[in-house]
């Protein structure tokens, strides 16, 4: 029964959710002024994400307090961690949430420009790696170099003084335009079915119990 209810359960919640979207439609009357049904459904399915997250935090608390507890090496980290999670979510439940003026200076003036620092470093070590790893040893390579070459002259401003945007295909912007519009949204696109395909396929391997890995060990 360890390994058969869970299967049972996420089949069930698999099919009503999949009944509920096809459905909504048919589910979106209005149960009494301003509530829908399917605004209920959508409700109880925000609560369990709610408690989801809710079972994530007592999972961190847990094993950033075993940490703490056992002084492994950088435990001072842990207890910086449990200090902002716990502090910033009380700040936010009982100060005034997004209203409070503290609360949104500390996403604004700290959250915000962390993000930006981590996806800036991220650029630059991608870019580095690169230019490190790039060989061009056939065509393909070739290509790929020249049009990687060609966006990013379309995008500074050195692109624009050597070949103007006014003059004959719009210069190197206008070459990059075409190649962001028709090639790479063609490509894209087709990188995205493939994804939504294989997404689906696992899907159907978990609902269906096929896929027993996200059980875990239950011997």
């Amino acid at each position: 029964m360890k390994r058969e209810v869970p299967i049972v359960l996420t089949f069930l919640m698999t099919l009503l959710r999949f009944c509920f979207e096809m459905l909504e439609p048919m589910l979106n009357y209005q149960i009494y002024e301003g509530v829908t049904l399917f605004s209920r459904i959508s409700f109880s399915v925000t609560f369990m994400y709610c408690m989801g997250l809710f079972m994530g935090l007592i999972n961190l608390t847990r094993v950033h307090g075993n940490t703490i507890r056992r002084r492994r090496e950088h435990w001072i980290y842990s207890v910086w961690l449990l200090i902002v999670m716990y502090g910033y979510a009380i700040l936010g439940l009982f100060f005034g949430g997004m209203e409070s003026k503290p609360f949104t200076w500390i996403y604004d003036a700290i959250i915000v420009p962390l993000d930006s620092t981590m996806f800036s470093m991220l650029a630059f070590f991608i870019a580095s790696s690169a230019y490190r790893a790039f060989r061009i040893r056939n065509l393909e390579s070739i290509i790929m170099m020249v049009v990687a070459f060609v966006v990013m002259l379309g995008n500074v401003s050195l692109g624009e003084v050597i070949w103007s945007s006014e003059s004959f295909l719009g210069g190197f912007k206008g070459i990059k335009d075409w190649f962001l519009a028709i090639p790479n949204a063609a490509s894209q696109r087709a990188i995205g079915i493939g994804i939504f395909l294989g997404a689906y396929a696992a899907i159907l391997r978990v609902a269906l119990g096929l896929e027993k890995r996200y059980l875990g060990s239950l011997d």
